[in-house]
């Protein structure tokens, strides 16, 4: 296996870049670690898990200026594997123009799976460590039902915290209605909040607004956990008393190690399918 170049990341992706580097020769830029700076081109280039926050430039939060994505071409031999936690059209253009094979490691469902498991699991923290009271005594309101969410709502439930889902989907609903909770639509999330002692919001849209924020618990819990620009709930939160979290990254948090490591190992296999 040819050398490695891993951009950007946090330290899930030094994790992973520990564990690959133990098969072949790996260099990282903008990721920190003990690895060595990159020296030429490169057969195969890791980018992290979000690969970018914007869409432009690459998510290196240990770098110490911005790292563009047109910097992939400087790095790239002909004909280079570039693999990223998620792709744009800009980075498929970057691809394309330089001829370089993308593949976004976040599409497979075994780490996409794995990765809402380590975000439920670092949620339940968040939600602990950010309220006064306990979740055995808990309401909460999950808005929607997909992959993080079911995970959250099943986990609660062990702690005996009563949850209640609100989602658009009737998929959805009858599917959290059928796991034992109770399910309601969107439309009615606001009225559901009103009474709970947590809402979770894993859906990329603003579902509360100002006003619902006004009727909520004092010393309630919002946890975002939803990737999105613009969140004025958090404006909205302060002066309604509700205690904002901004659960973004949570694997990379709370569970780095194990999430790395599943990280190396779609890379490895990405990398060996060639």
């Amino acid at each position: 296996m040819e050398d490695i170049l891993f951009i950007g990341g946090d330290k899930r992706i030094i994790y992973a870049a520990e564990l690959i580097s133990q098969n072949t020769g790996t260099f990282a830029l903008g990721l920190g670690g003990d690895f060595p700076e990159p020296q030429g081109r490169y057969s195969g280039i890791v980018l992290p898990l979000p690969f970018s926050r914007d869409g432009t430039i690459i998510n290196a939060p240990s770098s110490d200026k911005p790292l563009p994505l047109d910097i992939i071409a400087e790095y790239a031999q002909p004909g280079a594997l570039v693999m990223s936690g998620g792709t744009s059209d800009k980075l498929e253009t970057i691809c394309a123009a330089n001829r370089l094979e993308l593949y976004n490691y976040f599409a497979g469902e075994e780490l996409t799976l794995k990765n809402a498991l380590l975000t439920a699991e670092g949620a339940v923290s968040l939600l602990i460590s950010g309220s006064d009271t306990a979740l055995c005594d808990s309401s909460a309101v999950i808005t929607g039902y997909g992959r993080i969410a079911r995970y959250l709502a099943r986990f609660l439930r062990e702690f005996r915290c009563r949850v209640t889902v609100t989602a658009r989907d009737p998929v959805q609903r009858q599917a959290a209605l059928l796991d034992g909770f109770c399910a309601l639509p969107t439309e009615l999330t606001g009225l559901a909040a009103s009474s709970a002692d947590l809402i979770i919001n894993t859906v990329p849209a603003q579902l509360l607004a100002e006003s619902d924020f006004g009727k909520l618990r004092r010393g309630a819990v919002y946890l975002e956990l939803a990737t999105r620009a613009g969140r004025p709930e958090q404006s909205w939160a302060v002066p309604a008393g509700v205690n904002y979290i901004n659960g973004s990254g949570l694997p990379g948090k709370f569970s780095a190690r194990t999430a790395g490591e599943a990280i190396a190992n779609t890379v490895l296999a990405s990398v060996r399918g060639r």
